[in-house]
């Protein structure tokens, strides 16, 4: 697989300490896509830069996950950010057991199905996660 533009330029930058080209390689092996989900990610750089008061970075925006959180040789993997930032707030034992569960294969089956639909739609993604939350501005 032939990177992107836009994914060379994400990894070209280097993301919590691991380096490009391990990025690029990263990148390559999910073929662009989010390794918990399996939806294309989002590279446009202006998706990921937050905008003070604005919407935040898009969920399908890429970000760096540690396979292993504290193990600085555990690996890495590339995840959407609406659902690194999930995990990131779930101690790992708790998320893997909610991965195992009928109600996130749902959550998942939900995620591709909107990422086909519309895959800029931000707040679409976000109530799928946060279903009473209100939209950002």
């Amino acid at each position: 697989m032939e990177l992107t533009a836009n994914q060379n330029l994400w990894a070209s930058k280097g993301k919590q300490g691991v380096k490009k080209s391990e990025l690029h390689s990263i990148l390559i092996k999910q073929k662009g896509k989010c390794a918990l989900s399996g939806v294309d990610m989002i590279f446009d750089v202006k998706e990921g830069t937050p905008v003070k008061g604005g919407k935040g970075c898009h969920p399908l925006y890429p970000a760096v996950d540690h396979i292993d959180p504290g193990n600085p040789h555990g690996g890495h993997q590339i995840f959407c950010y609406a659902l690194n930032d999930l995990k990131g707030h779930l101690p790992l034992e708790c998320f893997d057991a909610l991965k195992a569960t009928d109600a996130w294969n749902t959550l998942m089956k939900l995620w591709r199905k909107q990422a086909k639909k519309d895959n800029t739609d931000r707040d679409a993604f976000m109530r799928l996660l946060r279903p009473n939350a209100k939209p950002k501005a």
